[in-house]
Parts: C-alpha cells; structure tokens; sequence
C-alpha cells in the first residue's frame, strides 16, 4: 500500500491500514495522545497492479490512518 502523496503533503504521517472496529481504536489512543487522526477509506488506486486482487477485497472496508500533531 502506498500512502497518499497530497495527504502526506499536508503533513499527516502514514500509520498504517486497518479494518473499521481496529480503525476506531487506533483513532481513539492516538487522539489521547495529542494527535490528529485522519481516517480514510482505501481505494484501488492506493495499489500497485500486483495487488488487483487484494484491492477489490481491502476496499469494501479497510482504513487508512495518517496522524499529525495537533495544530
């Protein structure tokens, strides 16, 4: 998975892929911990091409979580 070049322009940092129940955990510890959290769902683009198969399955419900500090 590569993570969002605009996204990472921003200043969020790339942490790492996760189903929705785990996504809402992460999300919850890393805002107790000062941070802004940015939750944003996979698509197939975020794939290299060897990767088609897992895209079609990752994106009907994973996560992408990038955090930044607090501005």
């Amino acid at each position: 998975m590569k993570p969002d070049p605009a996204i990472l322009a921003q200043g969020w940092e790339h942490r790492f892929l996760a189903d929705p129940a785990r996504a809402q955990e992460a999300a919850d510890l890393y805002r107790s911990l000062g941070l802004e959290v940015l939750e944003r769902p996979v698509k197939p683009s975020d794939f290299g091409p060897q990767c088609a198969a897992c895209a079609a399955v990752a994106c009907r419900s994973y996560v992408m979580i990038y955090t930044r500090r607090t501005r």
